[in-house]
This record gives C-alpha cells, structure tokens and sequence, in this order.
C-alpha cells in the first residue's frame, strides 16, 4: 500500500548555484533540480522493498517528500468542469473558518447552475411543476489542522475532518406548484442534473430507478436492444407480463412492479394495454435501469435494497398527497476527510463532492528564533527590507540568569523606549535597529556607527547599515545634527564623541530603536529596559533588588519575545500574537532555548510530525502563521515561524462529482523501487542501498550488499552516502542516492541533506546527522 506523506509546509525555493560547463551536471544545491527556483517541482522519491529493509527507509522517505514540499510554492487550484468557490470578493476563506462562516447562505443555481438548475418537472398527468434546487453546508464544518491515524498516522494535515455523524449537507428540491404525489410514477424526476425514473411511491416511500431506459414491445415483436440488453415479451395478459431480457425470464409483472435480474440491473413495467377482442394486441411499456433507490422518510437511502449509510432521506406528502419538496441529508457515517489529496462524494447519488485545494501563500519568508550560543539567543536570518541578517537580542553572563541585550556584554545590541534617544558606543555595541511604520507600511535596518574621527574640531562618524550580507556605508563624516534617512526613517546624530566612540540617534517621525518589522510586515518586539514592574511588549528588567527583577516573561529568568502579524488589511501590528518565551534548558548548567510558544487565539493543536521533533501548528487567522517548533530530546528548543505577509485564502470547492480538481502543490510523490518505471522521466531521490533499493542498485551500478557495498562506495559501518548520478533512468534527469551502511546510517544521511548545504550534482560520504565530506576524484 502506497502511503500519502502530506504537505507540511510552503518555504520559499532555495537558491539554484550557477551552471556547469555543457555535458556536465549543472551544480544545484538542494532541493534543485527536484524544486525548481520557481517553486516547480519534478521529482519522485523512491524507497527500497527488498528482503530485509526497514521501516525507516520510508519514513526518512516521507521526511525527504515533506522537505522538498517545504520548498514547492503553494499552488493554484484548477476545476475542470462545474465548480463554487467558498468566498466572496470581501470574505477570503481563512484556515480556522468554518465553511458557513464564509458563504452562509444556501447554494442554489446562482451558484451552481447545471448541478442546481431550476426548471419543471412533468408529472404523469402532463402537468408541468415549477421546481428548484439548493444545497445547504453543514455548519459545523472547519477547516483546521488535524492529525488522525486514520487519515495518515503522525502527520498533522491541512483540511477538513468530519467527524462520524456530523452534517456534510443537505439537498433539497422544492415545488413550487402543488404536485400530488400519486402523479409521480412513470415520471423522470430530477435530482441534482440527472433523471431518475419514478417506479412506484407510497405516503412515505418514493422508489426511483437510476439511468433508466423505456421501451414499448407488442406481443409477438422480434427482440430489442434497451440499455445494452436483448428484450422480447415471453408472456403478456391484459394485466400482467413476462421479459426475457438476455435469456432471463422475469416473474409475472403487474404495472408498477419490479423485478432484479442476476447482474443487478431492474425492469420495470410502467403500463400494459390490451385491446379486448379476439386477435387484439397486447402491449407493454417497460423500462431498465441500473440501480433502484428508495427514499423513506427518516430513514437512510437504500440503493438496490442495501442501506447507504449517512444518507437520511425526507419525503412527506400531506394529508391530501400534496408533496413539497425532497431532502437527502448526507452525514459522515465514518470520519471523512477533506485534503489535498482527498475530496469526498455524496454516497448514493455520487452527484456532489466537497473538495480543498491548499492554501493560497502570497508571500512566504521565515522567522527563526534559537539559541546563537550556549548564553545567548538570535534571530537568524532575519528577514529585513535589505537582506537576511542574525540578529542577537538576549544574553547571559552566568547560565540561568540574563544580564544583557545582544550577544555579550562586548557585542550589544542597543535598543531604547519608544520615541526616546538611543546611545550607541562603538566599544560594547554590535549594532541597532532603526524602524519606521505609520501602521500601513513599515520597514526596519539594522545600523551601527564606525570610524570616529576628529576633522579640524569636528568630530564625525560613519553610519553603516546592513545591505544583501555586507556592511555598507550610508552617509559618511557624519556630524552633530545631520538628519540621515534609511527608506522612510529618519534618524538625527547628536554628541558624537571620537574618544568614547559613541553616538547618541534620536528618532524622527515614526522611528523607534526596538521594534523589528521583517520585509514582508510581521512586527517583532526587540527587548529594552524598563522599570521592574512594566509588563510592555518587549520590556525586560535583569536587576535585583528594588527595582528588579521584571515579572515573568520581562524578567533574568525568561523573556517574552512577542511576533505579530498584520490584519487581512495590511495594517501593521494589528493582527495575532505569536510569543515565544525565551528561557532555560533543565541541563545541569543551563542553556538558552525558546522554552515554550503561546498565540493569542484559539488555534490548531501543536502536532508533532513524525518522529522528527518538530511539532507543527498554525494561527487561526487571515495570514495563517505557521509555526515548527523543534522540541530535540536532549537538545535545546527552538522555533521557526513561516510568516506570509497577506491575506492567505483557502480554496473550498463545492462541484459535480464529475468535475476535476487539480492544485499546484507536491502531493504524494512517494514511489516503491518496483514502481520506478512509471516515474523514470523524473527527477529522482533514492532512499536506501543498492542491497535492499533496486533503483539504487541500478544507480550504483549494482545490487551490492554488505562488504560489496563498501567495495562499490567507499562506505563502511556507521557511514552513508549522498550521491547525484546523471542520465540513469532518462536523459537529463537526475538520481539521487540517499543511503546509509546501516538504517540508522540512512536516517542520518537523510537528515543531512535535507538540513545542510548538499550540491545535488556531487558526491558526500558521511558519519552523522551533521558531518558528511565531499568525495572528489582524481584527475
């Protein structure tokens, strides 16, 4: 059985390394070529079945799928056929909503018009019955994030889970004329965009055959074709009939009555006519169709006399017969669920599936808060206006107890109150951060000053800020009352001191010195002192004694670093709160971590995924915030927040059953090696050796095992290899072998390529999770 590896995130593509000479393999690094630098993704990952191979080889497979999904740009959604989206031009569909919170009112054909047409139905006394259709959505239907072993174990999943018993929907058609229910039989009814041929109907039963076919025979006529099948009268009396249909011969039929054939098919006689003299002729009017439902009021649906389970029926003609309308209300009879790659059917009818396509991500940039040292805690990577930079906010000089802002107390980062001044001195301070926002827009630098001078009697400096990884000068020689702008901030320099190296900034006009506004809007509250009792985002008190230290979360002991996202408008600082508590490890000398994460609403439940200590959870907001908190055994916490920067819209179809939903996203790209033929024009990555993968044996040239494995690669016990082989199974296509001497050799090498820097062109030999050499060869 092929298991289904969900999507687990959407992080931008990496960067592709530049080309090679031609005829050689273009250098890439990971997850290139299999994501391409658009977000595209051509890939297969293929695990071993041979005699002896472990189980881990298909979880590291899956680990594998889910990194390069990271990487594959959230897709787009297409329906080929009949389709209504779940939104309105003011109201996106956002992850926590339930569906009737977006679109509260039923669907009918405004909505769907084929499905739900409106028209009229002609009843057996040719009267013509105005009707309609709708569909109305079971309330309690959200989208959420949800782990359940039925679905796919330990893997927390985007989507929809109904659980058992809860309302999918409900269908109704109406009359809108009077209509005697004793006028239906013998008619076509229509139900959701296909007739349904009434046989019969009691005060609480209406019994209609599916893709029914009509035919009049007289006695003595040759044979007919109906519905695929052979048809001549074998007996007929002015009130009853007998069919051979295909050599099977029906009991004795009255009008109105049924009779099942072997393969499962009905007939059905609607009228039999004799004219009443000696040689008068005696004909039948018949039908066959494919499947008999019954509709019983309060009772589930039966379809050739077997319940439908979930599928409750409503059909109550008045006390003078008069019937106003049909229900089906369709309800999970076991735990259903709606992903990505899997839509649901109304059981039955088979006329209306429910479907989800992913998240629309419009931007995508990730926020990382860990440990830089074993007293000091970063933002790596940050994402500023100009370019990704590690910013160091909160140290320590004794494990246990912070004592500073920055890195140490000789690598500081300056931060100051609101609208207040800022010192800077050149001798214990990194840097600092300037900020601007007027609430719709707002963008953050990170700056510091350098070469102090004394020029005639003027003392000057240079202000740096931080462009694309490098240092670069902004204005220099400044001097005291310069007004320098970065972007929309500005800043203006006061008592430069050449022999103290130090500066003090005051802020201009929607400046401050700790607020930290990540390129695409999320707002981060950088710490700054305050008196022991504030409780200020971003507030933080070290001292003892009267007026120390902070209370929890502002104190030494833990700090409060507070995210926010923007609101479904833009506006800044507006949207949920992520916080995450920067505290201590329980080692014997402690160490710096992100000791827990807390958001402001009723969010998914943190899930782990996997086994792979990263636990998965997302903001119950317009901007769905997702958060993968690494919870390491033995090792400490840290978190990465993937912040999308707009308004993130869900894509909630309702559609015919025959419609095609496709989405964008990586999907199930998991391969057994006997099954590696039909993925050959791939990209591939193979997990595990040549002895137990034989796409890896035809990678490597052979199914070695053992010392044979060694003899071949070069790896022996407690090593694994990561190997790119061009042009194996198709021409310009690339195999990547991903395998260890042992499994849990393969785990580590798995883990290296999806956590490292690996040039996929190359070769590496590794020894754990976080070593590996590149193997050259000798020219």
């Amino acid at each position: 059985m092929k298991l289904n590896f969900k999507k687990i995130s959407a992080i931008a593509a990496s960067t592709l390394l530049a080309g090679m000479s031609v005829g050689l393999a273009a250098a890439a690094n990971y997850p290139a070529p299999f994501v391409n630098s658009a977000g595209a993704a051509d890939v297969a990952v293929v695990y071993g079945t041979g005699a002896g191979v472990s189980s881990l080889d298909l979880v590291q497979a899956g680990n594998i799928q889910t990194s390069l999904a990271s990487s594959v740009k959230g897709g787009t959604t297409t329906i080929d056929g009949e389709s209504f989206k779940f939104e309105k031009t003011s109201t996106k569909f956002h992850l926590g909503d339930n569906i009737t919170g977006v679109v509260s009112t039923n669907l009918d054909d405004d909505q769907l018009p084929t499905l739900l047409e409106s028209g009229k139905y002609i009843d057996n006394d040719n009267d013509e019955i105005d009707y309609t259709q709708k569909i109305a959505i079971g309330a309690a239907n959200q989208l959420s994030m949800f782990e359940d072993n039925d679905y796919v174990a330990d893997q927390p999943t985007l989507g929809f889970r109904i659980p058992s018993g809860q309302n999918v929907l409900t269908y109704t058609l109406t009359f809108e004329d009077s209509l005697l229910a004793s006028d239906m039989p013998t008619t076509n009814l229509p139900l959701m965009n296909k007739n349904y041929y009434v046989l019969s109907n009691t005060s609480t039963t209406l019994t209609l055959l599916d893709s029914a076919t009509e035919a009049v025979l007289a006695e003595g006529d040759a044979p007919v074709t109906i519905g695929g099948k052979t048809v001549f009268v074998d007996f007929i009396s002015s009130t009853e009939v007998k069919l051979n249909v295909d050599g099977e011969v029906t009991n004795s039929l009255a009008e109105l009555q049924t009779f099942k054939l072997n393969d499962g098919t009905y007939v059905g006689i609607k009228d039999i006519t004799a004219q009443d003299y000696q040689g008068g002729v005696k004909k039948v009017e018949f039908s066959i169709g494919n499947g008999k439902l019954k509709i019983t009021n309060a009772a589930e649906v039966q379809i050739n006399d077997q319940t439908v389970s979930g599928l409750v029926g409503t059909y109550v003609p008045d006390s003078s017969g008069v019937l106003s309308s049909i229900s089906l209300a369709w309800a999970a009879d076991d735990d259903l669920f709606v992903t990505e790659e899997s839509s649901i059917t109304m059981p039955g009818f088979e006329a209306v599936s429910l479907s989800y396509g992913g998240l629309t991500y419009p931007s995508e940039e990730t926020i990382e808060v860990t440990k830089g040292g074993d007293l000091y805690a970063t933002l790596e990577n940050f994402p500023l206006k100009d370019g990704e930079a590690d910013i160091n906010f909160l140290y320590a000089t004794t494990a246990g107890a912070f004592a500073g802002i920055g890195k140490d107390a000789s690598h500081k980062l300056v931060t100051s109150a609101d609208s207040t001044n800022l010192t800077f001195d050149k001798d214990t301070d990194d840097y600092f951060v300037i900020s601007w926002s007027d609430g719709n827009d707002a963008e953050s630098y990170l700056a510091r000053f350098s070469n102090f001078v004394l020029d005639g009697s003027t003392n000057k400096t240079d202000l740096e800020y931080y462009v694309d990884g490098a240092w670069t000068t902004k204005k220099a020689g400044a001097k005291d009352s310069d007004v320098i702008s970065l972007g929309n901030a500005e800043v203006t320099i006061y008592e430069i001191d050449r022999a103290g190296k130090n500066a003090i900034v005051e802020p201009g006009t929607n400046v401050d010195f700790h607020t930290l506004y990540s390129k695409e809007g999320a707002t981060v509250y950088l710490p700054y002192l305050v008196s022991n009792s504030s409780t200020a985002q971003g507030g933080v008190n070290f001292t003892t004694g009267l007026d120390g230290p902070g209370v929890t979360g502002h104190n030494n002991a833990s700090f409060y670093l507070v995210m926010k996202e923007e609101d479904q408008n833009e506006n800044k600082y507006s949207g949920d709160w992520i916080n995450a508590t920067i505290g201590w490890d329980s080692s014997s000398t402690a160490v710096v971590e992100v000791s827990s994460i807390a958001t402001s609403n009723g969010d998914a439940t943190s899930t782990e995924i996997g086994s792979t200590d990263v636990w998965r959870d997302f903001t119950y907001s317009a901007l769905a915030t997702e958060i993968l908190y690494n919870k390491p055994s033995g090792s400490q916490k840290s978190v990465k927040l993937i912040y999308h920067g707009d308004e993130v819209a869900a894509n909630v179809y309702v559609t015919p059953s025959d419609a095609v939903t496709t989405t964008g996203a990586l999907g199930d790209v998991l391969v057994k090696d006997s099954e590696v033929s039909s993925v050959a024009s791939k990209n591939l990555v193979i997990v595990g050796g040549s002895c137990i993968n034989s796409a890896a044996a035809t990678a490597l040239g052979g199914a070695y095992c053992g010392n044979a494995f060694t003899a071949a690669t070069g790896v022996s016990a407690g090593e694994f290899l990561i190997k790119g082989v061009q042009d194996k199974f198709a021409t310009g296509k690339l195999a990547l072998v991903v395998a260890g001497y042992e499994a849990a050799d393969t785990v580590n090498a798995a883990t290296y390529l999806t956590k490292k820097v690996v040039d996929t062109s190359k070769e590496y030999k590794g020894t754990s999770a976080t070593e590996a050499t590149l193997v050259t060869t000798a020219a």
